[in-house]
């Protein structure tokens, strides 16, 4: 319940051009990253989740809310990937940034509704009409944590699955 009032908090804050609320720090991603997915196996352990990390992965960023917007990610592939699959979260090292993505194996998401994946309140098509966990703001609440650390996310799907690559510049 506490998360969702959290997410009402932020949407209303965003409505009303407030943007979400970051505290920039010194951040490992590695053990940022490695925590957080230990606490989503632990959440489900019948789903596998494969965790690689490739270079340096330090910047400054929010945790809590990285933590969050991974969160958001994994929970959202378990949801609608293929369950007899793994989950799988990479982080590499640039110069400049960090790239963390956020791949499921599953049904390819259509080209329209693909558009339309960060828009707050809605939720994927097997969703819609079932009492579901969730409001519909996980996406959108990832795609307002990137931005307010200037960063970018893009989400591709096809017949193999479905990815969401999100890129932290290091420094704000």
């Amino acid at each position: 319940m506490n998360s969702l009032l959290n997410d009402l908090c932020d949407f209303n804050r965003t409505k009303l051009g407030l943007g979400i609320n970051i505290t920039p720090d010194d951040v490992d991603l590695a053990d940022l990253v490695a925590d957080t997915v230990d606490q989503l196996r632990a959440a489900y352990p019948a789903r596998r989740i494969d965790l690689e990390v490739k270079d340096n992965v330090q910047g400054i960023w929010d945790g809590p809310r990285l933590q969050q917007l991974l969160s958001n990610l994994v929970l959202n592939a378990i949801r609608y990937g293929a369950p007899d699959e793994p989950v799988r979260v990479v982080v590499t090292g640039h110069d400049a940034e960090v790239r963390l993505e956020v791949r499921n194996s599953g049904p390819a998401i259509d080209p329209l509704s693909l558009q339309r994946l960060f828009d707050p309140l809605r939720r994927g098509p097997d969703q819609e009409h079932k009492n579901a966990d969730g409001l519909g703001l996980g996406l959108y609440i990832v795609s307002e944590i990137t931005k307010a650390h200037q960063g970018s996310i893009e989400a591709r799907s096809d017949q193999t699955g479905t990815a969401f690559d999100v890129r932290l510049p290091r420094r704000r």
